[in-house]
């Protein structure tokens, strides 16, 4: 990073789901387990990465840079192809995940050196801000796990109307921070939706890959929150 950059960086802004907060993979294992079929917690994480690159194949082939909603249905279906999961079984884990998931969400999982990432961004005088395409309940999950105290700004797709991949979204989070583009950074988990988004509105960003299994796009990668910018 240029130091003209460094001395402009004024805010740092997070996806949710699958960056501040991961998916409960040994409840999902467990809940998608059969009788001689048992998943394994961490096989079913990296299957996951089969999810996101049908997202990006979908939202990345021309003519559907917008069309998340349909772009989630490919995410479902390929990880759990890549899961081992017969095809007849996918209706059933779908309304099963769907169910888990809206009685209390399944993006729940802090992991080990998130608080401190995020005091030390705080303390270091950034503004922090979450922007995250949900159902209008990332400010009461935030809370819920204790995260909402580091954030100066929430930004739910739901309550605001409009979803990432597109840039309005991001610029939504920017005004409400009062920083321009140039002074923020963003890192998410999913290329097409998080960094695209970012990118196209001019805000420098960061492709959450904690496996190193996110193989088919060339971009520049972290393993954790920690490393979207370095604190000196």
């Amino acid at each position: 990073m240029s130091s003209k950059k460094k001395e402009k960086l004024k805010a740092l802004l997070f996806d949710f789901g699958g960056t501040l907060a991961f998916l409960d993979f040994e409840l999902l294992a467990r809940e998608f387990s059969r009788e001689g079929r048992k998943l394994d917690a961490l096989a079913l994480e990296h299957a996951e990465y089969a999810g996101r690159a049908a997202i990006d194949r979908h939202l990345m082939s021309e003519g559907n840079s917008q069309a998340t909603s349909a772009a989630y249905e490919f995410f479902f279906r390929g990880w759990m192809t890549a899961a081992g999961i017969p095809a007849d079984e996918f209706h059933e884990c779908a309304a099963k995940f769907g169910a888990i998931h809206r009685e209390a969400t399944l993006w729940r999982v802090v992991r080990p050196g998130t608080f401190e990432a995020l005091e030390a961004f705080k303390s270091a005088g950034y503004k922090l801000a979450i922007v995250s395409n949900a159902e209008g309940q990332v400010e009461a999950d935030a809370k819920r796990f204790g995260l909402a105290k580091y954030f100066d700004v929430t930004i739910d797709s739901h309550i605001v109307g409009v979803a990432k991949p597109d840039p309005r979204i991001f610029r939504i989070a920017l005004e409400r921070l009062g920083v321009g583009p140039d002074e923020a950074k963003f890192t998410g988990d999913i290329y097409s939706i998080d960094v695209e988004g970012a990118r196209a509105a001019g805000i420098e960003a960061r492709l959450v890959d904690q496996h190193q299994r996110y193989t088919w796009v060339e971009h520049e990668k972290i393993r954790h929150i920690r490393e979207l910018h370095r604190i000196d």
